[in-house]
């Protein structure tokens, strides 16, 4: 009966997830930190991360134990759907947390522009965006260090000059 009442449909606290892309690779690979709050229920045994490439249509969870965050790993070009579920020693599972989802792009595109071209334009259209004459998307960090500055600048150069690929 204690477990009835407990349900554990009354994790109010689980259905807070955060998430944050920490490691893109240029073969199109993707990393995906998850973090929630814990449960304030006490008869918590352990978490279940629920992925899917669609909203509430989710695979099989991953079962964890009582950490409150996890790393999906490898994931390519597509967007990605996550919930949390707890759950106690008898099996009995929360509701789903909220849902969450990320894109993972194919990578970095050095047409800034958007002109079809790469070339001593796109460094313009850059430098713009570093100097905050215009604004950017995640898509000019060009060299994957989490900003957007001279480094990518460098980077596009290169590409220009054709030194290195864009991926």
């Amino acid at each position: 009966m204690k477990i009835r009442h407990f349900m554990i449909r009354r994790f109010y606290t689980v259905p807070v997830l955060l998430f944050l892309l920490c490691n893109f690779s240029q073969a199109t690979a993707a990393d995906i930190s998850l973090a929630w709050d814990a449960s304030i229920s006490p008869n918590v045994s352990g978490y279940k991360i629920y992925s899917g490439t669609s909203s509430g249509n989710y695979g099989t969870p991953v079962t964890i134990g009582n950490q409150t965050t996890y790393t999906v790993s490898g994931l390519s070009t597509g967007t990605y759907y996550f919930a949390v579920t707890a759950f106690d020693a008898d099996g009995n599972e929360s509701d789903f947390s909220n849902e969450v989802s990320q894109i993972i792009s194919s990578g970095p595109s050095c047409n800034i522009n958007g002109d079809g071209a790469v070339n001593v334009l796109d460094l313009q259209a850059l430098a713009n965006i570093i100097l905050g004459i215009t604004s950017s998307s995640p898509g000019n960090d060009l060299n994957g260090d989490g900003r957007i500055d001279v480094l990518d600048l460098q980077f596009l150069s290169n590409v220009i000059l054709g030194l290195r690929s864009c991926e």
